[in-house]
Parts: structure tokens; C-alpha cells; sequence
């Protein structure tokens, strides 16, 4: 706020002028607090009467909304480079998965395109349910969307970790395609990891001798 005289342009800072403000004034400068604009007297020895400075106020709204702009601008072109960072590493996951071990698949499953209906062919990785998933057998879900890796296994094949990071909840074999084999890793009941001994379609509460706990 600044001191006008006699609605004046010109701001004076007067330290010996009496501050006591009638319950008007003060609802005024209530009302406008940092736009106060206090008019004094003619003698310059007291307030007689608080107005609001519009131009400042219109021009610290527009400052506001200058940086307001310059921040949504900001964001905006964050989110666009990170949209194409994205994009580049999903295109990347996408030319290198038939080379990628299944441990990185695992890792980078965050990458691979969620299943939905439509054509596949033999070698395609979606995620479902965040579990990566091959697709072991081609075919068309476009008018089956029962057929979706969790619930057709004969059509897809989960991948299974080769180090206890990568242990991915434990999936029920259902065929040769899909045993766990000697060395990979599931997660068992309570977060369990656990070990294939050696080639198996059974689970670690089936067949107890097949796997070892990981501790």
C-alpha cells in the first residue's frame, strides 16, 4: 500500500500521521489490504479515507497470469518430452523383445503394450494384469475377448524370472509351453520366492520337492 495526497499520484512515505482508523477505514483496508490506497487529509496529519489501487492490482493480476501462462507452458512441454521419451523407449521394447532375455522383459514389462482383442501372432508380448505375456499360438480375439492371457492359456504363455528379482506371481502350467523350468523363479503364497529344482508343472504345495524357497 502507499500514501496519496489529496488523490494525488504521487506516493509519500509519512511516518508522523495518525494510523487510528474508524471502523469504516478499517474494513476498508480489510477489504483491500496490499492494494490499500490511504488518502490523507489536507494538513497530511491523519487518513481520510482508503481506496483500492486498481492499477496495481491490475497489474499484479496480470503478472500472476503471465506466470500462470509460463508455467502451463512449462508443463506442457515436460509432459511432451516425456511423452516422447515414452514413446521412443516403447518403440525400442518393441524392435528388441524377440532378442530380449525374459528377465528384461520382465523388468521392462511397464513398456510392453496392454492385451486388448484383436490379431496376434506367435512371438507377441502383451501385458495383462501387469504380467508379460508371448503369445505361443497365432490367432484372432477381435470378437473373443474371453481370450485374454489370463484366461487363455493354451494362447499365451506367461514369462517366468531367471533371478529372484524378477519372480513374477505364480501361473499354473497348463502344457509343455508353459512349465516352470529348471532355475526360474516364482512368487509363491506371501511373497514368497521360490525356486524350480527342475522342470515342473506342478506347484511348491503339490509337489514340495520340485522347488526351494529363496531366503
Amino acid at each position: 500500500m502507499y500514501i496519496q495526497e489529496d488523490l494525488t499520484t504521487t506516493p509519500y512515505e509519512i511516518p508522523d500521521i495518525s494510523w487510528n482508523l474508524t471502523p469504516e477505514l478499517q474494513e476498508k483496508f480489510n477489504r483491500y489490504r496490499a492494494f490499500s490506497k490511504l488518502i490523507l487529509n489536507e494538513d497530511r496529519t491523519a487518513i481520510a479515507d482508503i481506496v483500492e489501487d486498481t492499477s496495481r492490482r491490475a497489474a499484479f493480476e496480470e503478472k500472476k497470469m503471465q506466470e500462470a501462462a509460463e508455467e502451463a507452458f512449462q508443463m506442457q512441454r515436460r509432459a511432451l518430452e516425456s511423452q516422447g521419451v515414452t514413446a521412443m523407449a516403447r518403440m525400442m521394447f518393441r524392435t528388441q523383445v524377440a532378442t530380449m532375455e525374459a528377465d528384461d522383459i520382465i523388468r521392462c514389462r511397464g513398456l510392453a503394450e496392454v492385451w486388448k482383442p484383436g490379431t496376434y501372432s506367435t512371438g507377441d508380448v502383451r501385458l495383462y494384469e501387469n504380467i508379460p505375456y508371448s503369445c505361443c499360438q497365432s490367432h484372432d480375439s477381435t470378437a473373443n475377448s474371453g481370450w485374454n492371457p489370463a484366461d487363455a492359456p493354451s494362447l499365451w504363455s506367461p514369462y517366468h524370472g531367471t533371478s529372484p528379482d524378477a519372480a513374477l506371481p505364480y501361473k499354473p502350467p497348463t502344457g509343455a509351453h508353459d512349465v516352470y523350468k529348471a532355475g526360474e523363479y516364482a512368487e509363491w503364497i506371501n511373497g514368497k520366492i521360490m525356486q524350480a529344482l527342475r522342470d515342473t508343472n506342478f506347484s511348491p504345495e503339490v509337489v514340495p520337492d520340485d522347488w526351494i524357497e529363496i531366503v
